[in-house]
């Protein structure tokens, strides 16, 4: 279990890292002091998301509406990541500067909204701590959490150099598809 945990953490940090925006951080390493009493959390019951914001995993993009090409993220071969016409996500009293839906080969596989600042990165907390549940919190030293569900792994973190609170969602069926896709066409 602790290493389903290690993984858990690591593949979190990666997708949230890779799934931030582009801009430039300052050259330092943060250090991440990590929980030892952590456990992996789920939803709770009823609330493991089967999308995000409307849109089911897997739903091919072309099927969607006003659904605007924003940026391409270069993990598994390509993610493209799509900003949605008069878009609205409502989580608390956060104000949002974007909501990224992230489609590989067309297919949706993760949704991701960013807070500016601690402010509205906490009021983002509240609105997915009173849906989901308190989520994992693998570092004793930084807002981060995590939740695990049968299909939907789900990551809130605040970064101290952007000073942005990012939230995701992603489909761990889709993932494993990328994973095999990808180890079959090096």
């Amino acid at each position: 279990m602790k290493n389903l945990l290690g993984v858990l953490i690591l593949s979190a940090f990666v997708m949230a890292t890779g799934c931030s925006s582009n801009l430039v951080q300052e050259s330092c390493f943060p250090t991440y002091l990590p929980n030892e009493n952590a456990k992996a959390v789920g939803f709770y019951p009823g609330q493991e998301p089967e999308g995000f914001n409307g849109i089911k995993w897997e739903t091919d993009v072309s099927a969607l509406r006003g659904m605007k090409p924003h940026r391409k993220d270069p993990s598994y071969g390509g993610i493209d990541f799509y900003l949605k016409e008069s878009d609205t996500f409502k989580l608390g009293s956060a104000k949002l500067r974007t909501i990224e839906y992230g489609f590989w080969r067309g297919r949706f596989y993760t949704g991701v909204v960013m807070a500016e600042g601690f402010a509205n990165f906490n009021a983002l907390k509240e609105g997915v701590f009173g849906k989901y549940g308190v989520g994992a919190k693998p570092f004793r030293n930084k807002d981060e959490f995590l939740w695990i569900g049968k299909d939907a792994v789900m990551a809130l973190r605040y970064d101290e150099i952007t000073k942005c609170g990012i939230f995701y969602v992603r489909s761990d069926s889709m993932l494993k598809k990328m994973e095999n896709k990808i180890a079959l066409n090096p």
